[in-house]
This record gives structure tokens, C-alpha cells and sequence, in this order.
């Protein structure tokens, strides 16, 4: 490359043919770090999350006098080039952060459209619950091309590959299109210094590290965003110095995600960056990205960073999805009904890898420096819903309670079979008929109450024997994806003396076990809303549960932090105690219980007995009993390949769900008999 006019070598940019080449060639070995162009409309009138002037219109939207819209237009005209934080900064300055969330979730809420459980958008509120039910309904989103692209590209991804997505976006749409096509994604919202070593989940992995539209604050300013975050810049140098780094979509920041990044390229480890570009100009990338690309330098001139330009985000991804599709379509025969249906996306105008900003990003301008927001807490597995009329007859009326908070029984939304009596499931529900028009089995999240193919195990009875015989804490045992959430949801109708019981489901993935305090507070508020009460502590929660008994479940045990495990367990066994026989406490774990409190620096003696009720994989007859709900077609072509079924399976619950939800899909799309056979043989139908 010949040298610019300071005697260095002149930047040379690669084509989108190259980086296509590049990707398809080893797809699996890859981190994507993503911004707002791949979620923005791809066109005009498309429907998702606004762009700059549509989140300033938004937040204009909070001023209603003349001399206050005065002073929001003078703070925009002085910042002409860095309008979206200068908009943001007024806003925090004569508003507040909730103001702010507020906005961002009016934002991000464009881009939902009209579903069976959600025709309407309900009132804005703080209530999470809501938020959550809205995400977990997979199908009330719409996706531009590039995330849809995305979704199955990642979807498509071995378990092994363990896929990530490093995304700078507030909104979902990530891992909604994850889960649409089929596969499983959790997430990690950051908020603050913490490291990502300890978070894990199943399937891709979604890290929003300028905060999320509901479970985190949405940061926006440079005073915000600047803050140091040692323990993330080394997980964030750790992740990208072991893979090769996919920019897309994303215009690079003067934060703690590029001074890692940086860091690490002079650092000499050996990086492996792609960094796209929309612009088609190679003289327009280097007038609004020069920065970016003097701190990029040193490892372009190593050759461990490649540039590429002419990257449209609505193309690119749809052509990637497509090259994978055909590398890993079976080689005789075409596509059978149940496969995911690629589609080419359409070129938006101005969109792409470096379009305009939007509400699901933090908003800087195409070229200019802004800021990361990072943190942690907020990690949780991402589910489809099921039956949101399946409430338990004592349920403390959480919609949670029934639409699952956590990715443990089985990858693609499912829905309870319509008609069946709550609680009801494979061990008790005659065979299916292909005409009931619902798939009774279900690919992701924890199986509602009213889900058919729940079957029922030892561990069932197992868990009402301990509750009615007197155990105070009774702790559900198992690996991942064997049930135990799936279960826990079952624990009020185990405990059969309990009727009448308030109950208080946690998932403490969701919680703030960073923090000592904010963790009692969302814990006291939570037992609180169980008796429709306002609760601060646990004097509160003994006089609410000696009135009407309490059924305490605390979902991932064993991620609590030592710091707040060495407070809370003590506390919450004494009180436990002291309420003798109107409180009981169901927790999960994967390990055994005196290795979990171990870990945690508790002495088991100290703290009781806690018997353990052990999830095991599938017999012969439970695993029978799951099969019974397909049709007698798709059962025989099951019962030929059993031992295969075995095999892949490993008689785990999850593997199963997605095996049958598949075939049950496929033959009501019209398979084949040959169809449903190849579908069995498919190693991806298990996931």
C-alpha cells in the first residue's frame, strides 16, 4: 500500500465478497459486536426502533411549555453534530434517569406489532413483569433484515461455539431473532464494573453493555458512560483476543469496550479484527472515522485488523445466512417442511453497518467518539412464553409465574395446549391428534402450567413428599436443562397444606446479588407484592406469613455472591424457623447443596438440614410418555430410530421437547414420512 501524505502506509479497505468469504469460511469461531444499524428500520415506514430524530421527538415529547421547548431547541443548537446526548443531557438535567428509561422503552416499543397474546402495546409502567411478557412473545416483533439474518446465523451455531453478541443496543431484538429461528439465547445487561466470567446460560449469549430497555438503566451522557471498568475491560479483552471480532453495524466509541480493545492490540496478543464500514467512499470512512482508525492503526499494520467498506447491514447478513444455509443443507434431496426460511433482506437507503443511530443504541453520531455503558447484574436466560392463562390457584399473581423466567426445561416459543385444566401434563394427557391445530410441546423457558408435555417424574412426588413431611428448605437438585425450574413452577401444588399460601417466585439470575443492599430491597419488595403489600424487612415478611402461609422459591441458588449468601441465607433460615410450619422455601441447584453453601464460606451444621430432591434424566416410560403426544405417523418414525433418539438425546428433557416440537411442526406443514425421518437423523432437530 503506498504511504499518505505523513509518510505512513495508506489504509486499504476490502470488499463485502471479501468479508463474506472470511465468515462463511469459519463461521463458528466468531464474536459479533453489533450497533443500532442492524435493528433500525432497513427503509421509510418500516416499523422498529426510531433513529436519532425519532428519540429527540420522543424526548421533546416531555416538555410542554413554550419557554421549557425553547431551551430544549437552544441545547441541540449547540451541539449540531451530537444532537442525540445533547438531548439526553438536557433531559437528565430538567428530568430525571427514569424519565429517561421511560423514553427508551417508548422507543424500543415501535418496533413491537400486533400478536395473539399482545394485539395492543400496554400502558408504560415500571412494572418489569409486563416487560418481560412482552419480550418472551417472540412473534410481536418485528425484525429488519439484518437481525433477522443475524438471528439465524447464530441460531444455526453448534452448542459447542458457544456464539456472543457484543451489542451496544437497548433493545431485544437480538435475541428475539435468535429464538425466532429456532435456536436459544440468554443475556447479560451491564450496568456497572463487573467481570463476565461467571455468567452462563445456554445457547448465545447477548451482552448489552450500554444498558437494557427495562432491566437496567439507559445511559447516554459522556459523564455516564465514562466511567472506569477494570474487571469488564479484562473479560471484554479476554473474549476478543480468542476469537476473531465482527464489527457490524456499530461506529466505535471512546470507551471502555474501544481502550480495551486498543489496549490489546498494542498489547501484542494475537487479535483477529473485521471491522465493516456502510460507507462505499473510502475518503468518506476516513472523514468520519479518522479517529477510530489512528487507534485501530497499530493492528492494521500488523494485519490483525482488516477494514472492508460498502457493508449494508440488510444485505450483508441476509447473504452470510444464506451462505451458511447451503453449506450445511443436507446434500440429497430439498429443504423439508420445519426448516427456517431464509430471506435476502432488502437495502435500506441509509442504513447499514455505520448508518444513523437509533433509541436501541447510545446514540453518538456515524464517525464520532461516544461512550460504552457496562456493568453487571440482570443476567437471565430468554424464553418464549407459554400459556398465560395457566395461573397457579395460589400464585401471587405474577404474570412471570406462569410465563417462565428462566431457559431450563427445553429453544422456540410453544403454547399449552388450549382447554387443558392447569397442572395437567404428558403423565395424564391422551395422545394428540395433529388436529387440535397446537403444538403441545415446547423448544425453550421453564413449561408452563398448562403446557401438555410436561411429564411428571419421581422428583415430583419426591419434592410434595419433603414439603408435607415437614421440611422447611427443600432443595431441587439437577444439571441444566433437566426441569428443575420447570418443577419449582409446580412447588405450590407439592405442597398441598399450603393452600391458600402466598407465593413468591425468584429467579436470582434477575437480581441485584452485586449488591448487599439492592438485593434486599428487591427481595423484601418482591415477598411484599406476594401479599399485594409494600414490605421492607423481614420483621414484615414474619407477621404477613404467621397471618397466611408463605411459599418462598428462589430459582439459581448457587448464584448468589458470597457477600450476599453470608447474610441473607442465616436470615432467611432463622425466620424460616421461627415460622415453623407456615413457611417453606424451594430452592435450585446443580450441585449438592453443602458444596453450594461451602462455596459461599456457611457452615451446612449451622444453617439445618436441607433434604435434596434429585431431577434425573428420562426413563424409558417418561420418555414414552412424551412421544405418546405425537401422532401415531410421527411416533413410528420415532420408534425406528429410538436408539438414535436415545443417543442424541442423552433421555434429557430439552433434546426431547425439540425433537418432538420439531416433527409435531414439520407434519403439520405437510412432511413426508422421509421428511420426518430425515428430521429425526438431523442433529440440529435436538436443539
Amino acid at each position: 500500500m503506498p504511504p499518505d501524505s505523513a509518510g505512513r502506509m495508506a489504509l486499504e479497505f476490502a470488499s463485502d465478497e471479501d468479508l463474506l468469504d472470511r465468515l462463511s469460511a469459519r463461521p463458528h469461531e466468531l464474536v459479533y459486536l453489533v450497533g443500532s444499524a442492524i435493528t433500525a428500520p432497513s427503509r421509510g415506514g418500516e416499523p422498529g426502533v426510531p433513529r436519532v430524530e425519532g428519540v429527540i421527538a420522543l424526548i421533546r415529547g416531555e416538555y410542554q411549555r413554550a419557554s421549557e421547548l425553547q431551551r430544549f431547541d437552544a441545547a441541540l443548537e449547540k451541539e449540531p453534530d451530537n444532537r442525540y446526548q445533547a438531548a439526553f443531557r438536557h433531559l437528565l438535567r430538567t428530568r430525571d434517569q427514569d424519565v429517561a428509561n421511560a423514553v427508551i422503552r417508548r422507543a424500543v416499543l415501535q418496533a413491537r406489532r400486533p400478536s395473539q397474546l399482545f394485539p395492543g402495546l400496554p400502558a408504560d409502567s415500571d412494572d418489569h413483569e409486563q416487560w418481560r411478557a412482552l419480550e418472551d412473545d417472540v412473534d410481536g416483533w418485528h425484525l429488519p433484515p439484518a437481525a433477522d439474518a443475524l438471528g439465524q446465523v447464530l441460531a444455526r451455531a453448534p452448542a459447542t461455539a458457544r456464539p456472543l453478541v457484543l451489542t451496544s443496543n437497548f433493545d431485544p431484538l437480538v435475541s428475539i431473532s435468535v429464538r425466532r429461528a429456532g435456536g436459544s439465547a440468554y443475556m447479560a445487561a451491564l450496568h456497572g464494573d463487573g467481570s463476565l466470567s461467571g455468567v452462563d446460560g445456554q445457547g448465545c449469549l447477548v451482552v448489552h453493555f450500554h444498558g437494557h430497555w427495562f432491566r437496567t438503566d439507559t445511559l447516554h451522557t459522556p459523564s455516564q458512560l465514562g466511567q472506569d471498568r477494570p474487571k469488564l475491560s479484562a473479560s471484554l479483552s479476554q473474549l476478543i483476543s480468542s476469537r476473531t471480532l465482527v464489527v457490524l453495524g456499530y461506529s466505535g466509541w471512546d470507551d471502555v469496550f474501544t481502550r480495551s480493545l486498543i489496549a490489546t492490540i498494542r498489547g501484542g496478543l494475537p487479535i483477529k479484527i473485521a471491522w465493516a464500514f456502510y460507507p462505499g467512499d473510502e475518503a468518506v470512512i476516513q472523514r468520519e472515522s479518522g479517529r477510530l482508525l489512528e487507534a485501530l492503526r497499530p493492528g492494521i499494520e500488523i494485519g490483525r485488523v482488516m477494514l472492508y467498506k460498502g457493508i449494508d447491514a440488510h444485505v450483508f447478513l441476509p447473504r452470510l445466512a444464506e451462505r451458511l444455509a447451503e453449506s450445511t443443507a443436507p446434500t440429497s434431496g430439498p429443504h423439508h417442511a420445519g426448516d427456517s426460511g431464509l430471506r435476502s433482506g432488502d437495502s435500506g437507503a441509509a442504513s447499514g453497518a455505520s448508518g444513523a443511530h437509533h433509541a436501541g443504541d447510545s446514540g453518538s453520531r456515524s464517525g464520532h467518539s461516544g461512550q460504552f455503558f457496562a456493568g453487571e447484574s440482570g443476567l437471565r436466560p430468554i424464553v418464549p412464553p407459554t400459556d398465560p392463562d395457566a395461573a397457579s390457584s395460589h400464585t401471587a399473581g405474577s404474570l412471570a409465574d406462569v410465563l417462565g423466567t428462566h431457559a431450563e426445561a427445553a429453544c422456540a416459543p410453544g403454547h399449552g395446549a388450549p382447554g387443558m385444566p392447569a397442572g395437567t401434563g404428558a403423565s395424564s394427557h391422551a395422545p394428540s391428534s395433529m388436529s387440535s391445530g397446537t403444538n403441545p410441546f415446547q423448544k425453550a423457558g421453564m413449561l408452563g402450567l398448562a403446557v401438555p408435555s410436561y411429564v411428571e417424574r419421581p422428583a415430583d412426588a419426591g419434592l410434595a413428599e419433603a414439603l408435607e413431611g415437614g421440611a422447611q428448605i427443600v432443595v431441587v437438585r439437577g444439571d441444566f436443562s433437566i426441569g428443575k425450574s420447570s418443577l419449582l413452577l409446580r412447588a405450590d401444588r407439592a405442597w398441598h397444606s399450603g393452600t391458600g399460601a402466598a407465593v413468591c417466585r425468584l429467579d436470582l439470575q434477575m437480581m441485584r446479588v452485586d449488591d448487599v443492599n439492592l438485593y434486599f430491597d428487591e427481595f423484601f419488595a418482591e415477598v411484599g407484592r406476594a401479599y399485594g403489600q409494600s414490605f421492607k424487612g423481614w420483621r414484615e415478611v414474619q407477621a404477613a406469613a404467621s397471618q397466611r402461609p408463605l411459599l418462598l422459591t428462589l430459582d439459581e441458588f448457587g448464584g448468589l455472591t458470597p457477600e450476599v449468601a453470608q447474610r441473607f441465607v442465616p436470615a432467611l433460615y432463622r425466620v424460616v424457623t421461627q415460622l415453623a410450619g407456615s413457611m417453606r422455601v424451594v430452592v435450585t441447584t446443580r450441585d449438592p447443596i453443602a458444596e453450594v453453601l461451602a462455596s459461599f464460606e456457611l457452615s451446612n451444621p449451622n444453617l439445618g438440614d436441607w433434604p435434596e430432591v434429585e431431577l434425573r434424566p428420562f426413563t424409558e416410560a417418561e420418555l414414552g410418555r412424551l412421544l405418546a403426544l405425537l401422532s401415531p405417523r410421527a411416533r413410528a418414525v420415532v420408534e425406528h430410530e429410538r436408539a438414535l433418539v436415545h443417543e442424541r438425546t442423552k433421555m434429557l428433557p430439552k433434546p426431547a421437547q425439540c425433537l418432538c416440537f420439531n416433527l409435531w411442526k414439520d407434519e403439520a406443514a405437510g412432511a413426508s414420512d422421509a421428511d420426518l425421518a430425515l428430521r429425526v437423523r438431523k442433529k440440529e432437530s435436538y436443539r
